[in-house]
């Protein structure tokens, strides 16, 4: 019996609000389809701008072309590679400044087949200021809690 399962995450990136000086982890996690041994690749990506802006850009991009579009104020943050079915890796930020916040974008690569297929998933991380008042969903939670 051979089953074909989509190739597909196990576990994305969520939008996360934080102060400044905390610490968060991301997770990211992917399963390759099929049951053969492949390479698979995960990159953590930092944009500056928010995806709308990329979505933008892609479809501006000439239909058909090879080229691939990558947002100009992307940095690559770490990238990690196995043989295998399954991937994951967590970004670890810790002492986020506001500097931090944007949108943090996990890309995994699937090297299995002629053609490599690109996967992606990310999460917006907004960093508050540590003596900023804190918001309403925060004082519904606590209210919340102490119910």
């Amino acid at each position: 019996l051979y089953l074909l399962l989509p190739a597909t995450f196990t576990e994305v990136p969520k939008d996360v609000t934080v102060r400044e000086g905390d610490d968060i982890e991301m997770p990211c996690a992917f399963r390759a389809s099929g049951s053969t041994s492949y390479s698979l690749e995960i990159q953590w990506w930092y944009l500056k701008e928010p995806a709308r802006e990329l979505a933008h850009e892609l479809a501006i991009s000439v239909p058909g072309s090879r080229s691939k579009v990558t947002n100009k104020d992307a940095t690559k943050i770490s990238t990690v590679r196995v043989q295998g079915n399954d991937i994951s890796h967590r970004l670890r930020l810790s002492g986020v400044r506001r500097q931090d916040e944007g949108v943090y974008q996990c890309r995994v690569s699937d090297y299995s087949d002629d053609e490599t297929q690109e996967h992606k998933a990310q999460a917006l991380l907004r960093v508050l200021s540590r003596f900023a008042p804190p918001d309403v969903q925060a004082a519904e939670a606590v209210s919340h809690i102490q119910s």
